[in-house]
């Protein structure tokens, strides 16, 4: 069994992304859809091998990762679909449509990162108990484990709507002035 369906591809276009469809034209997009995989995503995600040269860690700071000739750590990411990202998610009734949006989600892992020293983001991490290692050759460097930002998702967020918390908290209002 796969541990994810058949992926998105990002050089695939989607269909109408973004676009309020019809109850029968959502229909025929899940049909479409589902030829290739057995779910289909209100906000689909491409999953992408990485190689970076560094990363945000968990105090918003740019690390190095660790890189010695031709082997460099390597990531696997969920990256919103391109067409899709920051627009109305799919599938979402018309009511609720324009207040949607498939927004990037991201979680840490762990990455070998260089110890620069920094003396309270180290503090931090050797309370972590992480160990340090150091290079070969003559540099010095010691390099860390430490947690870095990867994209995890493509997520459907809904915002509500200001106007309608207004009326309904004017209604409230009204009905308990009545009581």
């Amino acid at each position: 069994m796969k541990w994810f369906d058949s992926l998105y591809k990002q050089n695939t276009p989607l269909l109408s992304p973004g676009k309020l469809l019809s109850p029968r034209e959502n229909q025929q997009l899940i049909r479409q859809e589902t030829r290739n995989r057995t779910t289909v995503d209100c906000c689909p995600s491409v999953l992408e091998m990485i190689e970076p040269e560094g990363g945000k860690n968990q105090d918003d700071q740019f690390v190095e990762l660790y890189r010695d000739g031709d082997y460099r750590q390597r990531f696997y990411e969920l990256s919103c679909h391109k067409d899709i990202k920051n627009k109305p998610c799919r599938f979402m009734d018309k009511k609720i449509h324009e207040h949607s949006r498939c927004v990037q989600k991201y979680s840490y892992t762990y990455a070998l990162v260089k110890d620069t020293g920094r003396s309270h983001h180290q503090q931090k991490i050797s309370n972590k108990n992480f160990p340090t290692f150091p290079s070969k050759g003559p540099e010095g460097v010691t390099w860390t484990l430490d947690y870095i930002r990867v994209r995890s998702g493509c997520s459907c967020v809904v915002t509500p709507n200001p106007k309608q918390k207004r009326k309904l908290k004017h209604k409230r209002i009204r009905h308990e002035d009545e009581t």
